[in-house]
């Protein structure tokens, strides 16, 4: 709150003294990962701790109208770091790993945890570079029928070369008001003719990004962009 006293150590301390190379008297600013930013200033520095003051919170927001929602299958390597990176930086509001029938990472319970860790730490570096005060929450990896069964956004598009163009879906008046809406990205090999039943069948509408073909990662981050572009976030 303004006016409190606060103590920054560890990976926060080390964020301030050897990437944003701050001295005493510098202002800076503070989030508290739940939507709201502060102006702060450095009243002390030593090799292990620093003190700030808080200050005004930062207004207007820079957190986006829409709540995005994006489930993204699993895939190998940083691609998911990628997806989780970017998506971050564009606003999403919330990640939810799938596990569908041709992703292709498997994950025991320990390497579950472990990635699960690494993409929220991945946010939250995200989180500071871009400026953003709400840090988006990550779930942990789960089937789609399990997915399916959670309380999720009303408004519900999937990728799908085979479905509507994105300027049709993206422009229909459900979509434009919407104040939340899940988007979800499936696998490079695509989604299994019954998983994309499952999908229909939960409400979700196809949508075609144009007429190539697109890795997860790249489908995932332009989705997240085109859908912040409908909801005025882009300005």
């Amino acid at each position: 709150m303004p006016g409190q006293e606060l103590a920054l150590t560890g990976e926060e301390f080390h964020h301030l003294r050897q990437v944003l190379r701050l001295r005493v008297g510098d202002t800076l600013s503070l989030f508290d990962g739940a939507g709201r930013g502060f102006a702060a200033s450095l009243l002390a520095m030593d090799r292990h701790a620093a003190s700030v003051r808080v200050g005004p919170e930062e207004l207007p927001s820079p957190e986006s109208p829409l709540q995005i929602h994006l489930a993204v299958t699993l895939v190998k390597g940083e691609k998911l770091d990628l997806m989780v990176q970017k998506g971050t930086e564009l606003g999403v509001f919330a990640f939810h790993p799938l596990i569908t029938r041709r992703a292709e990472l498997k994950l025991d319970a320990d390497r579950a945890e472990g990635r699960l860790s690494r993409w929220r730490r991945v946010a939250l570096e995200a989180c500071k570079q871009s400026g953003r005060t709400r840090i988006p929450e990550i779930f942990p990896p789960v089937v789609l029928a399990s997915f399916l069964g959670r309380e999720l956004p009303l408004n519900r598009v999937v990728l799908d070369p085979a479905g509507q163009s994105a300027t049709l879906v993206l422009q229909s008046d459900d979509l434009r008001s919407a104040p939340s809406l899940l988007a979800a990205v499936g696998p490079e090999g695509g989604w299994s003719s019954e998983e994309l039943q499952l999908l229909q069948q939960s409400g979700f509408r196809g949508l075609r990004l144009g007429p190539r073909i697109l890795r997860a990662e790249t489908a995932a981050i332009m989705a997240a962009g085109m859908l912040q572009f409908c909801a005025g976030d882009l300005g």
